[in-house]
C-alpha cells in the first residue's frame, strides 16, 4: 500500500519535495553544527563546571528521549508540515535567546526549550516516508543523510570564524537562528500538507489520545516491547557502541598519535566527508543486497572490525582507513534500520516510529559518555573495546532474530494482535 500522497502527486512532484527536504536537512545541521561545538566553551566562560556541562548534555538527551515520539505522534495526527513549522519556529527562538542569555540559568532554560522541540530531522524523515514508495526509501533516506552531513562539514568552520569576532557567540547563535528561519520559510513555501487519509472523527480521537500522556506512553511501551523490541534494541546497541568509542575522542587521539588539535579537526571533518559521500551511495548498496537484514548484519560486522582497528592500530594511516569503513558502515546501517522500522510499522504512524528511533539515539547519548569515561579511567582504549562488544552483541541478536520479517510473519503478527 503506497502512502496517501501518491493519489494526487506525480513522480516529479515526489522528487521535487524530497530535494527540498534534503536542502532543509542541510540547513538544519548547518545551523546546529555552528553552535553546539562552541556551547561548552561558552558555558565554561559563564561559570559552568565540567560536571554541570555533562549534566546539561544528559538533560538535553533525556528531554529528546521523551519528547521525540510525542512530537512524532502529533505529526501523525495534525500533519508533519504544521509540526515541522512549529519546531523550526521554536528552535529559531531558542537559539536566538541562547545567544542573548546574560546568565547561565537562562541559558539552561533555553536549552530545555530546544531539547523539547528540536525535532526537525525526525519530522522530515517521517514526511519523506509518507511521500516516497518503499522501493525508493534507501536511495532517498541516503540522500537526505548525505545532504544533512554536508551541514556538519560546513557549520563548524563557519562557526569557528564567527567566534573570533567580538561578541562571537552571539553572532554564531544569530547566524544559526537565521538558518533555521530560512528553513522555516522553505518548509512554508515548498512543502504541501499531506492528507493522511484518516477521517475527521479518527483525527479528533487521536488528537485527544495524544494529550493523554498515560495512553501515549502505553502505546510507546507497546511499540518498544512487542514487535519492534529487537529492532530498537539493536539500534540502541549500535548507537551506543559508536558514541562510546567517540567518548573524549580528541584526547585519546592526541595521546595515542601525538597529533595537534588542528590535525584532529581534519580527521573529524574527513569523517563527515566520508559520511556525506556514503549517503549518496546507500541506494546502490540497497539495490545490490535487496535485503535490509543482510545489510544490517554485514555492515555491523564491518563496524565491529573498524572500531577494533581504530582502537588498537599504532599507525595513523590505518586509523584513517578504519575510520572510512566506520563512516561508510554507519551511513548504511542508519538507512537500513529506518527502512525496516517503517516496513514493520506497515507504513502507519511514521511520526511515532521516527520519534521512537530518535529516542533510542537519545538514550545512547545519555549513557555512553558516562560509561566511556569510566572505562577510560581503567585504560585509554577501554571505550573502543567495550563499544566493539556492544556492536558484536547487536550482530548476535540480528542473527538470532532477523530484523526484516517476511510478509507472512508481519500479517500473522497483525492478526494475532487483532
Amino acid at each position: 500500500m503506497e502512502p496517501p500522497i501518491f493519489k494526487m502527486a506525480a513522480p516529479y512532484e515526489e522528487k521535487r519535495l524530497s530535494m527540498w527536504l534534503c536542502f532543509s536537512g542541510f540547513l538544519d545541521l548547518f545551523g546546529v553544527s555552528m553552535i553546539i561545538p562552541l556551547l561548552s566553551r561558552h558555558a565554561k566562560h559563564m561559570g559552568a563546571s565540567p560536571a554541570l556541562m555533562g549534566a546539561l548534555a544528559s538533560v538535553y538527551g533525556g528531554l529528546q528521549l521523551f519528547s521525540s515520539p510525542l512530537i512524532g505522534s502529533w505529526g501523525d495526527v495534525w500533519g508533519k508540515r504544521p509540526m515541522l513549522l512549529l519546531c523550526l519556529l521554536l528552535t529559531t527562538v531558542s537559539y536566538t535567546l541562547l545567544g542573548l542569555a546574560p546568565t547561565l540559568t537562562l541559558a539552561i532554560l533555553v536549552r530545555i526549550l530546544a531539547g523539547i522541540f528540536k525535532h526537525s530531522q525526525t519530522l522530515s524523515k517521517a514526511y519523506l516516508a509518507d511521500i516516497v514508495p518503499k522501493a525508493k526509501h534507501s536511495e532517498v533516506f541516503g540522500r537526505f543523510s548525505a545532504f544533512s552531513s554536508m551541514g556538519f562539514i560546513v557549520g563548524p568552520v563557519v562557526g569557528g570564524h564567527l567566534m573570533v569576532a567580538e561578541g562571537g557567540f552571539l553572532l554564531v547563535c544569530l547566524a544559526g537562528s537565521a538558518l533555521f528561519f530560512i528553513n522555516l520559510c522553505i518548509v512554508w513555501y515548498a512543502l504541501p500538507h499531506i492528507d493522511t487519509g484518516k477521517k475527521n472523527d479518527d483525527n479528533k480521537k487521536n488528537a485527544a489520545a495524544s494529550f493523554d500522556f498515560l495512553n501515549f506512553f502505553s502505546s510507546m511501551k507497546k511499540a518498544l516491547f512487542s514487535d519492534m523490541w529487537d529492532l530498537f534494541l539493536v539500534k540502541f546497541l549500535l548507537t551506543f557502541s559508536v558514541l562510546l568509542y567517540r567518548t573524549n575522542l580528541g584526547l585519546v587521539l592526541e595521546q595515542r598519535f601525538d597529533i595537534t588539535p588542528k590535525e584532529i579537526g581534519y580527521l573529524i571533518s574527513y569523517s563527515g566527508i566520508v559520511g556525506t559521500a556514503s549517503g549518496f551511495g546507500v541506494g546502490k548498496v540497497a539495490d545490490f543486497y535487496r535485503d535490509d537484514s543482510k545489510v544490517m548484519i554485514h555492515f555491523t560486522v564491518l563496524l565491529v572490525a573498524a572500531i577494533l582497528g581504530m582502537t588498537f592500530t599504532p599507525y595513523i594511516w590505518l586509523y584513517v582507513v578504519c575510520q572510512t569503513v566506520m563512516s561508510f558502515s554507519n551511513a548504511n546501517l542508519r538507512v537500513a534500520s529506518t527502512n525496516i522500522a517503517i516496513e514493520r510499522g506497515r507504513n502507519k504512524e511514521t511520526g511515532v516510529l521516527m520519534g521512537l528511533n530518535q529516542s533510542v539515539i537519545s538514550m545512547g547519548r545519555i549513557g555512553a559518555p558516562l560509561l566511556g569515561g569510566l572505562v577510560q579511567e581503567v585504560h585509554l582504549v577501554g571505550a573502543g573495546l567495550v563499544g566493539a562488544l556492544f556492536a558484536l552483541l547487536a550482530c548476535a541478536i540480528m542473527v538470532v532474530v532477523p530484523p526484516e520479517r517476511s510478509d507472512s510473519q508481519a500479517v500473522g503478527k497483525e492478526k494475532k494482535e487483532l
